[in-house]
């Protein structure tokens, strides 16, 4: 109905945002206090603020932090667990508890952001996350340990599902797919900067400096939060009417997301992705460190190579997703995956399965940004931070019911079994995006 001008990807933000906001402040069906709600709104957003690329780096290092924390766990296992005199299967449930606690926080805190806007929890996340850190780097027992990865899972919860909200809030469909490439490379400049790192200071100091330099990471991107991502409104556009949360208006958003075959069968998807890929990488570092005897310096090596092909396939995979399709990129990474994770439990230390983790990485990173941008316009601003929460909510869940069921697979037939649970799951995965999912269009996409 409204003609919109294309903003190249990276102009300032006020002209970004504001041309979203003009389309919706000019609809005749608008109430009075609606226009001078959105009106002040706009006033608001006009005045000079930060460019995109900035916003975009400041939650790009929102999510390395969270993801430095996450993926430091399974190199270190071998060590955490010689720490804490437990088996390494046991102290491998350190993962699923922060899993379990993420899930349920993501849809908690992902519901409440499309209220009363994501700044507030990413901030508060933070501070939840730098309380974490601090108590991991105390812990003397076991206990006292699993209690701090509850609280980073919590606030991992709050501040991954409301970045990337923000950021589709932000970021138009067409320029989406880049956008969530960028921020995806967290989860593998993650792998390069800070595994590699942390197996050489945890070889040579012990972990406890790891969790400390995460404490003071996560106090500055409060910081940075505050001084560089703008005040948005409560979701791609204005808040709700209400400041209350409207159950019974959360509770049809679910229904309609179970109704819909295409965000149904992306959510049971990225479940088993997710788990499939976390339930393998968990135990990579004990296989490489027990079953090939190979030292801790050298697994973090490894995961420098999967991280290094990871990190250069993730923002190419966001200019390929825009550009060949979307589902396309899912179906073949995920394939790639399937052969991958089900072969390098087999192979010896070498050549054969340095590329085969090679080829691994690279496939998880096409994976995301396609699967982000598709997910993110299946439903509309009001619901997105909820669909975002949810997919987190069934990401994790996975990733500890996957995990959980891996440490039987590793304690019963080493990393060959957790291997072929990974495949099998992936393969799954592939075979709904396949057959269930259709590249959506951006005119009549949004539930």
């Amino acid at each position: 109905m409204f003609a919109k001008t294309a903003i190249p990807f990276g102009e300032s933000d006020s002209r970004c945002y504001n041309s979203k906001v003009m389309v919706r402040l000019t609809r005749p069906e608008a109430s009075l206090e609606e226009v001078e709600a959105r009106s002040h709104l706009l006033s608001a957003m006009s005045t000079p603020s930060t460019r995109p690329a900035a916003i975009l780096g400041v939650l790009f290092l929102l999510g390395l932090i969270a993801e430095l924390d996450y993926q430091t766990i399974p190199a270190l296992l071998p060590l955490l667990s010689q720490s804490f005199a437990v088996d390494p299967a046991y102290a491998g449930y350190m993962v699923p508890v922060y899993s379990f606690s993420s899930g349920v926080f993501s849809l908690f805190f992902g519901s409440l952001s499309d209220h009363w806007g994501r700044i507030p929890f990413l901030k508060y996340g933070l501070v939840v996350f730098c309380v974490a850190a601090l108590t991991a780097a105390i812990s003397g027992a076991l206990g006292l340990f699993l209690l701090s990865r509850f609280l980073a899972g919590m606030s991992a919860g709050a501040v991954t599902t409301c970045s990337t909200s923000y950021a589709a809030d932000y970021f138009d469909y067409h320029e989406r797919g880049r956008a969530m490439g960028v921020l995806s490379t967290t989860y593998f400049a993650a792998a390069i900067v800070g595994v590699p790192a942390a197996t050489q200071v945890a070889s040579r100091w012990g972990w406890q400096p790891i969790f400390l330099t995460t404490a003071v990471l996560a106090a500055v991107a409060v910081l940075l939060v505050g001084a560089l991502v703008p005040p948005q409104p409560k979701t791609a556009g204005f808040p709700s009417p209400r400041r209350d949360l409207d159950l019974p208006a959360f509770k049809d958003s679910l229904v309609r997301f179970a109704r819909k075959r295409e965000i149904l069968a992306l959510l049971m998807a990225s479940l088993l992705s997710s788990g499939s890929v976390v339930g393998f990488i968990t135990y990579l570092g004990s296989h490489l460190n027990r079953d090939l005897n190979q030292s801790i310096d050298r697994v973090g090596l490894v995961f420098l190579l999967c991280g290094a092909f990871s990190l250069l396939g993730a923002p190419l995979s966001g200019w390929l997703s825009d550009r060949w399709g979307k589902k396309s990129l899912l179906i073949l990474s995920g394939l790639v995956l399937v052969a991958c994770l089900g072969f390098i439990p087999s192979l010896n230390w070498g050549y054969g399965l340095f590329v085969a983790l090679a080829c691994t990485g690279l496939a998880m990173a096409f994976r995301i940004a396609p699967l982000l941008a598709i997910i993110t316009e299946l439903a509309g601003s009001q619901d997105r931070g909820k669909l975002l929460a949810v997919r987190s909510t069934l990401s994790q869940l996975g990733i500890g019911g996957v995990t959980l069921a891996a440490a039987y697979c590793f304690g019963w037939g080493r990393y060959q079994a957790v291997g072929w649970l990974a495949s099998g799951l992936m393969l799954v995965s592939t075979v709904l995006i396949l057959f269930l999912v259709e590249e959506p269009s951006p005119q009549k996409s949004q539930v």
